[in-house]
């Protein structure tokens, strides 16, 4: 292009039309970001060669892999645990069943992505270059054919295709990538970058996968090996695609660039994520306050460390030279110098050599004394460059686990916060990357999951509060309208029964409904939440404003904070126990402001939420009493056992009259015999006599009648308390 064309926006980067000119126009987009970033890039590469130890110098003092090894797990350490809660502690059930069907879900996703090990990369890739990225995806559902048998209109069976939906590789994930094949548009903040793009290496058999009939004429110009034979065996050819999510457009495109370019796909969002991006703002773009372009840790004190390799070289050269080696003159004699350098101890020889010169001057040793104080200076130097390279990083001797005895517990405190506070902002850049990794994640999931496969896959219990009051009610009813169908109005005691009965039906409804209450609790909905429950799930504001998404904190340092926040609430906890228990025990406040009170101490605590439902005491147990079904069965055999007790009642009154009857004919039996025997008597007898028995006469007549008059009224009596037991058998 020439220099006098003035580009104003993406259209005058190409003068062709369609998809020759899309792929030109992202071949000049992504040329320009290799260029705008190609020293960053060269510095990245060579530091990576410095920390594996490759390159001419393999013998370097490579404190760079040291600092690096001694952040790596100060930084990242563990998979971060998801904590996604209700970004308002109010009682909305409906909130808190979605934060817990979100963290459900991104748990099973962060496992199953391996999630560890890609955040680990990106660390890595970040303290050793300068940027970690990693991005979320999303594999959908395949359609597969299925050939199936099936009867034709004649009865013969054929073979038929179809398209089924496999669901079982849809899921959600994250994914690491190289930072060799990320680019991105040159801005100076990550709100404003315009595009971002992935490079894929790909076999043939992808390409044809992926792309179908465009996937053949694809160049394969890479090599996952280096062909330094000029082996041209296709086998290990790979294609060079670019992905590019082009934010304006809101459109994503599959080309290649190279060998004239070709477009392999162009589609619209495929996600519908808030950002447009799959990724968040990639790990190290804070480190550069004028633009984006990353500032590698090593920049800071490449200039000490290659002093440091030269000094240690330097120190490695002279200890090679610490030999006692020597010199002699040419006219000294050759068994002179063998008995002076290889004699026995004690031995003396004469010395051949002749003329006025000492052995001393026909000898010179090396200089020991002299390397050996160069070495000296030299360890001194390396101990100051190490200290200076300590200076710069912040990373103190206390943090690398070396101390000294002499220096006091005050001073390994000051050494110890010094080197948090220096490399917290590097925990927290971190920390912040993952949390916003795991957001995208979230709305990911809800954004291609439907509130019904969500409540499957994470086992939510969906409970009919309705429906299980109607069915238990319609039940309780049917049994009291049997109840009152057996009841006597006129009677007191079976209408207080009923009324009995209808209260404990209360009770019984209660006691019922308690469980699926209880159920309501915990990880459970009803229907009728279902819609709004998919509508703030679905909507990026409604969700963002009631669920709050965070994670745990990823750092080692910070586990001694947990621990005291745990300890902290048991705490508070204990003594609030302690405090208001005995006003609960002295009736000052009820059990259910006890219960509210505990709550409200609970809430500010993370740990709270976990057992908040735990530390709810439970209800007061209702009086135990009869079912209205019990009460039902009690007063049928109540019933029958009355019956039966007045058919005793009343044979027995029928054998008393018997008896009666049975009494009075052998009263009568008797009375005659003694008429009889009277009037025999009579006959014989004077008038004295017949006056005794005119007498006997009267007596008897007044017996007879005496017991006659009893036993009508005792059969009087025993009838009426028969009609009283039952009056209703006697109208």
């Amino acid at each position: 292009m020439r220099a006098d064309i003035q580009v104003e926006n993406k259209e005058d980067l190409t003068h062709s039309k369609g998809d020759a000119g899309l792929v030109e126009i992202w071949t000049k987009e992504i040329e320009n970001a290799d260029k705008y970033e190609q020293n960053w890039r060269d510095e990245a590469d060579k530091n990576f060669g410095i920390y594996n130890n490759e390159g001419a110098r393999k013998d370097r003092y490579n404190v760079f892999w040291s600092n690096t090894q001694t952040l790596r797990p100060l930084l990242f350490s563990r998979l971060p645990k998801t904590n996604i809660t209700q970004r308002f502690l109010d009682d909305n059930e409906t909130n808190r069943v979605a934060s817990e069907m979100m963290e459900r879900s991104i748990d099973l996703y962060l496992k199953d992505s391996d999630a560890e090990t890609v955040i680990s990369k990106c660390r890595d890739d970040f303290l050793i270059g300068g940027r970690g990225v990693a991005r979320v995806c999303y594999d959908p559902e395949e359609i597969i054919e299925v050939e199936k048998e099936e009867l034709n209109d004649e009865g013969v069976k054929v073979k038929v295709k179809s398209e089924e939906i496999d669901s079982s590789e849809k899921k959600c994930r994250i994914e690491y990538v190289p930072w060799q094949d990320f680019r991105m548009s040159n801005d100076k903040e990550w709100c404003k970058v315009r595009w971002i793009a992935f490079r894929h290496w790909m076999s043939r058999n992808e390409l044809i996968e992926d792309f179908g009939g465009k996937g053949k004429k694809v160049e394969l110009n890479g090599s996952r090996i280096d062909n330094k034979n000029g082996d041209e065996n296709e086998l290990f050819k790979l294609a060079e695609v670019w992905e590019v999510w082009d934010k304006e457009s809101k459109s994503v495109v599959f080309l290649t660039l190279n060998g004239g370019g070709m477009i392999l796909s162009n589609e619209e969002d495929p996600y519908d994520l808030k950002d447009f991006f799959p990724i968040a703002a990639p790990l190290g773009s804070n480190s550069n306050p004028l633009d984006l372009r990353p500032i590698p840790l090593y920049r800071q004190y490449i200039t000490q460390a290659e002093e440091l390799n030269t000094i240690d070289i330097r120190i490695r050269s002279l200890t090679e030279q610490c030999k006692a080696t020597y010199l002699y003159s040419s006219i000294a004699e050759q068994s002179d110098m063998t008995a002076l350098f290889n004699g026995d101890d004690g031995e003396a020889t004469p010395m051949k050599s002749t003329g006025q010169q000492k052995i001393s001057d026909l000898v010179m040793a090396k200089p020991l004394n002299e390397i050996i104080a160069t070495i000296a200076q030299l360890n001194d130097r390396k101990d100051r460059v190490i200290f200076s390279i300590r200076d710069i990083t912040g990373i103190s001797d206390i943090v690398r686990g070396v101390t000294t005895a002499s220096e006091t517990a005050t001073a390994q405190q000051l050494k110890g916060n010094f080197a948090i506070s220096r490399i917290q902002p590097l925990q927290k850049e971190l920390e912040f990357w993952v949390r916003d990794l795991i957001r995208l994640l979230c709305e990911l999931t809800v954004e291609n999951y439907s509130v019904e496969e969500l409540a499957q896959m994470t086992q939510l219990k969906i409970v009919d509060i309705k429906a299980i009051a109607q069915v238990e009610q319609a039940k309780l009813d049917a049994l009291l309208n049997e109840a009152k169908a057996m009841t006597d109005p006129n009677n007191p005691e079976e209408v207080a029964r009923l009324e009995q009965m209808n209260e404990q039906a209360k009770q019984t409804f209660k006691k019922t409904m308690k469980k699926p209450l209880e159920e309501l609790k915990g990880y459970a909905i009803t229907p009728e939440q279902i819609p709004e429950l998919e509508k703030l799930i679905k909507d990026d504001r409604l969700r963002t404003f009631a669920i709050d998404v965070e994670t745990d904190s990823t750092i080692k340092i910070d586990q001694q904070q947990e621990k005291a926040d745990r300890v902290e609430y048991i705490r508070s906890i204990s003594e609030f126990s302690n405090s208001f228990f005995p006003m609960v025990q002295a009736g000052i406040i009820t059990a259910d402001a006890f219960k509210q009170f505990m709550l409200f101490v609970s809430k500010p605590f993370k740990v709270g939420r976990n057992v908040e439902e735990s530390l709810i005491s439970e209800e007061e147990q209702e009086p135990k009493g009869p079912t209205a079904e019990e009460m039902l069965a009690e007063a049928e055999i109540q019933i029958k056992q009355q019956e039966l007790q007045l058919k005793a009642q009343d044979q027995q009154i029928q054998a008393q009259l018997k008896q009666q009857e049975i009494d009075i004919a052998k009263a009568k039996v008797l009375q005659d015999a003694q008429l009889a025997q009277d009037k025999l008597e009579f006959e014989d007898a004077n008038k004295a006599v017949d006056r005794d028995h005119q007498q006997v006469m009267q007596v008897t007549g007044a017996r007879t009648a005496l017991i006659n008059s009893q036993a009508m009224a005792q059969t009087e009596k025993v009838n009426q308390e028969i009609r009283n037991s039952n009056p209703q058998k006697f109208v």
